[in-house]
């Protein structure tokens, strides 16, 4: 019966060291979890990417008074009389529209959108200069307003 009632013994403690060292272990399990990004506020992952070429804003205006003085000259070698004057002007304005939408469209740079549902349920786009570097279904980060990937 002696014998019974230390086995008994025995089993309760190895029960209770268990159980304390998993109570001890819990929270560095929590922690080391949230390190390694389970429950991380910055992770996100791509719903949509979308790339597109961005005109420069503003011109120099090299580009309209190229495309009017070359417009003009033109315009001026049409016709006679009044229908030149008329013709000249048309030139220099038709010319320095188009030079300016040229000079744009060479100073035009790529660009892309990407949308990302972050793990709280928020979705935040981020534009970035250049080619699409994220794919739909990509597990990203955000670090100091950029896009991380967590290959």
């Amino acid at each position: 019966m002696k014998q019974a009632f230390n086995l008994f013994s025995v089993r309760n403690q190895v029960v209770a060291a268990v159980i304390g060292i998993a109570a001890l272990s819990a929270p560095l399990g929590a922690q080391a979890a949230s390190q390694h990004g389970e429950r991380c506020e910055s992770c996100g992952t791509v719903v949509s990417t979308h790339t597109y070429q961005r005109a420069a804003e503003h011109g120099s205006g090299l580009g309209i008074a190229t495309g009017a003085l070359v417009g003009g000259f033109l315009g001026n070698r049409v016709g006679g009389g009044n229908g030149r004057k008329l013709a000249t002007v048309a030139g220099a304005v038709g010319g320095g529209y188009a030079g300016n939408e040229i000079e744009r469209n060479a100073r035009s740079r790529t660009v892309t959108e990407t949308r990302v549902r972050m793990s709280g349920g928020a979705v935040r786009s981020f534009t970035e200069e250049g080619a699409r570097q994220h794919y739909k279904g990509e597990h990203v980060r955000v670090e100091h307003g950029r896009l991380i990937s967590q290959r």
